[in-house]
């Protein structure tokens, strides 16, 4: 584990005045803070293990996806885009049926495609001279709803629930802090916000995702475990009205 406690106030260098010493000054500062020492690694612990029971807050590589990117669910998707060319229905979109997570009524409509409609939406134009395709209804199940989770494009200036990912990602087992970095605050960054990056041992939780037992769907995550057989993934906290949390998109270094 990576001790952070180094220094205490009284070990703090004096700061400069000049121009070129600011930028340095401003870290020595908050790493001398109290705001600083107040990040242990207990609180670290109780933050992630809560907040990798909720499904937004799971890595990407513990869910399954729906093949395209699409309007949020329910909604229409283009039958295209479930099928294979021969007419059969695709083997992971079987099973995410066979798992009991969403229903599909095939060919149930006609429409503009997703890609379509979200490039109209973009330009502000009129998608409704697109070609027409074959769209299918895309419900969620009870069981569907408890894993679901629609992750819209990184970027806000994009239309949103358009043509994002359709996910359901599976509990997981927090497995405890491997390291992290001192809080930093980057003077030329637009976050206000002090900010750690946490390394962190996870592993999938069987017991609490029964559509792991499906093994196809098992075999689309992917995961790699090292030989303790705990994952790891990194993750960004930050100070928010003197309380750690998750800020927007964890999994994105902000500083």
């Amino acid at each position: 584990m990576v001790g952070i406690l180094e220094g205490s106030k009284s070990q703090c260098p004096r700061l400069g005045n000049t121009v070129g010493r600011i930028v340095a000054g401003a870290l020595i500062l908050m790493s001398c803070s109290p705001v600083f020492a107040q990040l242990k690694e207990s609180d670290i612990d109780t933050l992630l293990t809560t907040a990798l029971t909720e499904t937004q807050n799971i890595p990407a590589n513990a869910c399954v996806s729906m093949p395209n990117p699409g309007v949020k669910l329910p909604g229409n998707t283009e039958t295209a885009s479930l099928m294979y060319p021969s007419g059969d229905i695709r083997k992971d979109v079987a099973a995410l049926i066979d798992a009991g997570l969403i229903t599909v009524k095939f060919n149930s409509g006609e429409g503009a495609s997703a890609l379509a409609v979200f490039k109209a939406k973009a330009a502000g134009t009129d998608s409704s001279t697109s070609p027409n395709v074959a769209l299918s209804y895309v419900e969620l199940t009870p069981l569907g709803n408890k894993f679901y989770r629609y992750d819209d494009p990184k970027s806000g200036h994009l239309p949103q629930g358009l043509y994002g990912a359709n996910r359901f990602c599976a509990h997981i087992q927090y497995g405890g802090v491997e390291k992290y970095m001192k809080p930093l605050k980057n003077p030329y960054d637009d976050n206000p916000h002090l900010v750690s990056w946490v390394n962190f041992k996870w592993k999938l939780d069987q017991h609490k995702t029964p559509w792991l037992n499906n093994a196809v769907l098992k075999e689309q995550l992917s995961i790699y475990s090292d030989k303790d057989s705990w994952s790891r993934s990194g993750i960004l906290i930050e100070m928010n009205d003197d309380k750690w949390e998750l800020g927007n998109e964890p999994y994105t270094i902000r500083w």
